[in-house]
């Protein structure tokens, strides 16, 4: 049961958390003669093993313990969950580099907010489904994917003005088969919700060594992106191989610089995670799907309005911003219409 002042408490950890995740790649901008790959190696290892493990050893008394004292089907939950969310970040890759930047986040984005927040519904809270506060997130959910579809027309149409012509297709497909990914990737890329919500014996573990339980689930998300950092890391080094840009690392003569920007990022990226976490305890049994939802749109409201302010949209047309603006302002709405709308659970 979720008071109102902690309902209030989790609405702002939920929209932080779309804040730090929407300027996670930031730092990126910054990185001398890396490529893509060379980042993104350091970042999967900061972000899905590092900072996982150092968040548990804060976060959970007696760490080691916990692992020790439940049976090993306690880690399952986990463990699948982080393979198919690996998978999916690896998926979200290939499927934008068929269809195009902005059609495939716009695409992917829509699908993962469907997904994260009917899904937790139906899983953890069913009795709650066709309740009026499941209602209003509907309602919510439905401006969000709205909004994020103004978004990518608008962003579609910025690339093509701006570059004068169709985005070059980085990866070959045909279009058909890049919107599949795009909408398997958005459904699978969600699975680190139940990674952390199904380690029940995990959770429970940590709670009975005196962790917190708003922070507990620290321990399984050890488990869930643990598993999960295995298909972009090794994607990372396949890319290294085929683009040859291994030696980087070496000759752009800035590589703790470099390696700091990586680590920002997966401080920024983790960090987000773990605020959306915590926002899912703290609003109830309904948690999962409004903290989710509060996540995905304010990872969209956030990212594009550090674009705008970087200069991003420079050289779109009128019409183009003018649909850029009306798809954050159904997003904003939305936000407004879950802090306000749903009542603590």
């Amino acid at each position: 049961m979720a008071s109102s002042g902690g309902f209030a408490v989790g609405i702002l950890m939920g929209l932080l958390a779309g804040l730090l995740n929407g300027i996670f790649l930031l730092p990126m901008r910054y990185v001398k003669k890396w490529a893509w790959e060379n980042v993104w190696l350091f970042f999967s290892l900061v972000s899905t093993i590092l900072c996982p493990w150092i968040a548990a050893w804060v976060a959970v008394p007696h760490l080691a313990e916990v692992f020790r004292s439940v049976p090993l089907s306690a880690f399952v939950p986990g463990l699948l969950a982080g393979l198919v969310w690996g998978v999916a970040q690896v998926m979200y890759g290939l499927s934008c580099g068929i269809v195009g930047i902005a059609i495939g986040s716009a695409v992917i984005s829509c699908t993962a907010i469907i997904a994260g927040t009917l899904g937790p519904l139906i899983v953890y809270a069913p009795s709650k489904l066709f309740s009026s506060s499941s209602l209003v997130l509907l309602v919510a959910t439905i401006l969000i994917v709205v909004g994020i579809y103004m978004y990518g027309k608008a962003g579609a149409n910025k690339e093509r003005e701006t570059a004068g012509t169709n985005e070059k297709q980085m990866v070959k497909g045909s279009f058909r088969l890049g919107l599949t990914i795009c909408l398997v990737c958005g459904v699978l890329g969600t699975a680190f919700v139940y990674g952390g919500k199904s380690s029940i014996a995990l959770v429970e573990a940590a709670k009975a060594q005196g962790a917190s339980p708003t922070l507990a689930f620290y321990v399984a998300f050890v488990v869930t992106f643990n598993a999960g950092a295995l298909p972009g890391i090794l994607y990372s080094v396949y890319k290294l191989q085929k683009n040859k840009t291994g030696s980087n690392f070496i000759t752009s003569g800035a590589f703790l610089w470099n390696l700091g920007m990586a680590a920002a990022m997966g401080l920024l990226w983790y960090g987000g995670l773990l605020l959306y976490g915590m926002a899912s305890e703290e609003l109830g049994k309904l948690g999962a799907s409004i903290a989710f939802a509060l996540f995905s749109s304010g990872t969209v409201l956030f990212a594009n309005l550090f674009g705008w302010l970087a200069g991003e949209w420079k050289g779109a047309s009128r019409k183009t911003i003018q649909g850029f603006i009306k798809g954050m302002v159904f997003i904003v709405g939305a936000i407004l219409i879950i802090a306000f709308g749903i009542g603590t659970q």
